[in-house]
């Protein structure tokens, strides 16, 4: 049992890692998104600040390309994969329907033309 809530553990850090990655990549995404027009716009007037604020927003931008990746990176398969040259154990386990709701081929369902 301790190795199951040692899996769960490791599970639900790495799914808290992986959610502060997409708010740290939203953040930096927002940021370059309002300083890099802002800094073009101070630019194209003359002003030497624009630079900057263009610069800031190129680096956050690669800030949420960064946080992007390393957060597709981490995430993980939720099924274990099988070995090579070893069988996987859920291959020949049958998986029921997860729909409850008989269709119109169930048999005796009283749909359209049945007594």
């Amino acid at each position: 049992m301790s190795s199951l809530m040692a899996q769960y553990e490791l599970t639900e850090r790495r799914r808290r890692r992986v959610a502060g990655l997409v708010v740290l990549a939203i953040v930096a995404g927002l940021g370059a998104w309002l300083t890099v027009p802002y800094g073009i716009v101070l630019i194209l007037a003359g002003q030497w600040p624009g630079w900057m604020l263009v610069a800031v927003g190129a680096i956050a931008l690669l800030g949420c390309a960064a946080a992007i990746v390393a957060a597709i990176r981490m995430r993980r398969p939720v099924a274990p994969q099988s070995r090579p040259g070893k069988p996987n154990p859920g291959f020949d386990e049958p998986v029921p329907s997860q729909d409850p709701v008989p269709g119109y081929s169930w048999g005796g369902s009283s749909f359209i033309g049945s007594p």
